[in-house]
């Protein structure tokens, strides 16, 4: 009972001894960790079983953005953390990249967390994150290993630290003021390929990306949204336009390229039609569509 009352009575004590206890007249340095931290992720479509993951921040500062909504998750996400979070939300689907970088604009804390609904990971590995990044002062993202399932990593010879030059992205710990400088997702990206593009940004940069080795983290690869065919025709259509959009950005893009991924997805399209393969016909349409789309902003900046 003394050491519970230790941890928590630093929020309304003064200074003052009681004869059975000391009571700390600073915050026990584990909530002042936690106090550092923001968690931010976006929602679109999300199944309630993966809105159930919040509850595994619900001792941190929390920041939800939630797309092509109505605003109604809001009670459901409220019963799951019985504590205070922001929510947002907008009435259309904006892309994970705009999203982002609102939710980033939105952190007061020294530190974010940068995660999805489909990612389970526990507080050791958060804590873990966090000192990394400070014993490393070049480093402006820190990231996990990603397990097949939930389980500590055994580093056995490996090093607590490698400094890499890609992360998975889905779930990473950042700096917020070298963040906010150098600047998160480009916003011309709407799904996919924005990670690639910012991580070639970092290592333009004096900046380090660090993966944390005895850190774990569990992805659930493309379950954050409900699966369907409207989910899969959107995931389909940005990674084309994504794909096209990081060349064009990268200068690497020849107009060769982008007849060919229009002409090859045609005669998909037509090929799978005639087999009865409407799926991936659905998909060679979807690819179509995001070549198109590619077309539309190339046009723009002409």
């Amino acid at each position: 009972m003394a050491e519970r009352f230790k941890a928590h009575a630093w929020k309304v004590c003064v200074p003052s001894q009681v004869p059975w206890v000391r009571i700390p007249l600073s915050p026990p340095i584990e909530l002042i960790m936690k106090s550092d931290i923001t968690v931010i992720l976006t929602l679109y479509k999300t199944p309630k079983s993966k809105i159930e993951t919040l509850k595994q921040y619900k001792k941190f500062k929390i920041i939800v953005f939630d797309q092509n909504s109505n605003g109604l998750i809001k009670k459901e996400i409220k019963k799951i953390l019985q504590s205070n979070f922001k929510y947002y939300y907008s009435p259309k689907n904006i892309g994970l990249s705009k999203s982002s970088n609102f939710l980033l604009s939105k952190v007061k804390t020294k530190y974010c967390l940068f995660t999805q609904p489909d990612i389970l990971i526990d507080e050791r590995s958060i804590n873990l994150l966090q000192k990394a990044i400070k014993i490393n002062k070049n480093a402006i993202f820190v990231a996990p290993r990603h397990n097949k399932k939930i389980k500590y990593n055994k580093i056995n010879n490996l090093p607590k630290y490698n400094i890499v030059k890609n992360l998975k992205a889905a779930c990473m710990l950042c700096d917020v003021s070298k963040l906010k400088q150098i600047g998160f997702f480009d916003d011309d990206f709407f799904l996919y390929w924005e990670d690639v593009y910012l991580m070639r940004k970092i290592n333009k940069s004096n900046y380090k990306m660090i993966l944390v080795n005895n850190a774990s983290a569990f992805h659930d690869d493309s379950k954050s949204s409900e699966t369907n065919f409207k989910t899969d025709f959107i995931r389909n259509l940005n990674f084309m336009y994504g794909e096209l959009l990081y060349d064009y950005k990268t200068n690497k893009l020849k107009v060769v390229k982008i007849i060919r991924k229009f002409f090859q997805n045609l005669i998909f399209f037509i090929f799978n039609i005639v087999i009865f393969q409407l799926k991936e016909a659905l998909n060679n349409i979807a690819k179509i569509t995001g070549t198109l789309k590619f077309i539309k902003f190339y046009v723009k900046k002409l």
